[in-house]
């Protein structure tokens, strides 16, 4: 059976002995004392820690919480006699171990708890790697929306940014050879020389143009972790910018954004939020003519804290379901969706004192609101509806 187990007990005999019966299932690996044991924990990993809670200079639980932090998917199992079985009960509650074996063990019962341990391991493993793959899915998924509607977004100034820069080149070719054959009609060149320099500041403003747009981009790849405080007005407006034209094919966008005093939090992970939120309106919206979908975005300043509610006129959230919307990997859509972009929200809204809710009306509306703190209050309050 897969996994590596690691036995540690300062009696060399029952080390002898537990190998011996579990060689041929398992692979068991034994160290006589606490710090032996470490530098095996830190050479490779280990799915099972199965510890004598009797040991010279530090006791099994002792060695768990020791190790706990650094390896926190080990399954610990904790050998004891019966007279610490008190210890083993309160170091499960206080869930330090998984279970506890007893003294003397028998080997049947010894190897259904290893393999039970071994399977639990393997199943933390795998639920590891399902939510790393999901969040890469989740974050790609997100950057293609954006990345669609941002390479729709820049066309229109970039074709400005080409015909302003060709008209100044052809002005200015056509007032150097009126200068090479030193015409009289000076009037004439000075007109050319102001169209030529008008050409060049509208191709200024184009540039501009993109400047602006490709700067949501920092709400998906640059790290600015240390920001600890955000403008709402600058990360929605970003935010809505990513995903605009993409909305903008699907619905009527009515923005409300009213001033107010920055909250907690980094633009980066506000943005993720507000991404997720707007990326959560599309997928809601059904099938049909642009003009009778609708989304709205507004940002206003509500009791000690901004506030930001997106709401769509979509297929809206059953009833039955509306309780699990911010559970990981929980999801009502057929495709496109992993159950992640609403629990990640909802952790970074709450680790930054905030808080995230949604009402919804099946088929007909869904309205997802955000409260975050006042900067520099969170410490001292918290959002009040």
């Amino acid at each position: 059976m897969g996994g590596i187990i690691l036995y540690v007990d300062d009696d060399e005999s029952n080390l002898t002995v537990l190998q011996a019966a579990c060689a041929h299932e398992f692979t068991v690996l034994t160290a006589s004392s606490a710090a032996a044991a470490m530098e095996v924990l830190r050479q490779q990993e280990i799915a099972v820690l199965l510890v004598d809670q009797r040991m010279p200079g530090m006791s099994g639980v002792e060695f768990f919480e020791a190790t706990r932090e650094d390896f926190p998917d080990t399954v610990r199992l904790l050998i004891t006699a019966y007279s610490d079985l008190t210890d083993a009960v309160n170091a499960i509650n206080r869930g330090q171990v998984r279970g506890y074996i007893r003294k003397p063990w028998e080997p049947d019962e010894l190897k259904a708890t290893l393999r039970g341990a071994i399977e639990i391991h393997e199943t933390r493993h795998r639920v590891h790697e399902l939510e790393q793959r999901l969040l890469d899915v989740e974050r790609v998924y997100a950057l293609g929306v954006a990345a669609a509607s941002l390479a729709h977004e820049l066309r229109t100034p970039l074709q400005t940014l080409m015909t302003s820069l060709d008209l100044a080149d052809l002005r200015i070719a056509n007032l150097v050879a009126a200068l090479q054959l030193e015409l009289p009609q000076r009037s004439e060149q000075v007109a050319a020389g102001r169209n030529a320099a008008d050409q060049i500041a509208t191709a200024r403003h184009a540039v501009g143009q993109m400047a602006e747009i490709t700067s949501g981009l920092e709400l998906s790849h640059r790290q600015r972790e240390d920001e600890t405080s955000a403008d709402l007005r600058d990360v929605v407006k970003l935010s809505l910018r990513a995903v605009r034209a993409e909305l903008a094919k699907r619905a009527l966008i009515q923005i409300e954004i009213e001033p107010g005093p920055p909250v907690e939090g980094s633009p980066n992970k506000l943005g993720q939020v507000v991404m997720n939120l707007l990326i959560n309106a599309l997928q809601a919206l059904p099938e049909r003519p642009r003009g009778e979908n609708l989304v709205m975005v507004r940002l206003r300043r509500a009791s000690g804290c901004m506030r930001i509610e997106i709401e769509d006129n979509g297929t809206g959230i059953q009833r039955d379901v509306i309780d699990r919307i911010f559970d990981p990997f929980f999801t009502t859509k057929r495709r496109g969706g992993t159950g992640l972009g609403l629990a990640i929200s909802k952790r970074i809204v709450e680790e930054l004192h905030g808080r995230i809710g949604v009402e919804s009306q099946p088929g007909r509306w869904t309205r997802f609101t955000v409260d975050l703190p006042f900067a520099g209050s969170a410490s001292t309050s918290s959002p009040s509806s």
